[in-house]
């Protein structure tokens, strides 16, 4: 019987041990994840910050793709009209 609760006891320290150095390596799985997540996060606030600047741009620059075709339309009308002015001259000096 004594060979008996020595070899449990063997069994039952074993055991402890295995579930120390199991623990353990979680923790150290939990550091390692841990850090994966912290830098994902630096990575996703930087890419947030790269999106609204790239957002920013776009309505920058649609506003002055807007401010260059009314500016188009008023330099063709001005055209129109210079030529329109030309033509009358050149049909009245003609006739």
């Amino acid at each position: 019987m004594p060979d008996n609760i020595e070899s449990r006891m063997s069994f039952i320290i074993e055991q402890q041990a295995q579930f120390t150095v199991g623990i353990q390596l979680l923790r150290e799985r939990q550091a390692d994840t841990q850090r994966l997540v912290d830098a994902d996060r630096e990575m996703i606030r930087q890419l947030v910050d790269v999106t609204m600047s790239l957002a920013g741009h776009a309505q920058e620059t649609d506003l002055r793709l807007r401010e260059l075709a009314d500016a188009g339309i008023h330099t063709e009308r001005r055209l129109d009209a210079l030529i329109d002015t030309v033509d009358k001259l050149v049909r009245h000096d003609g006739s």
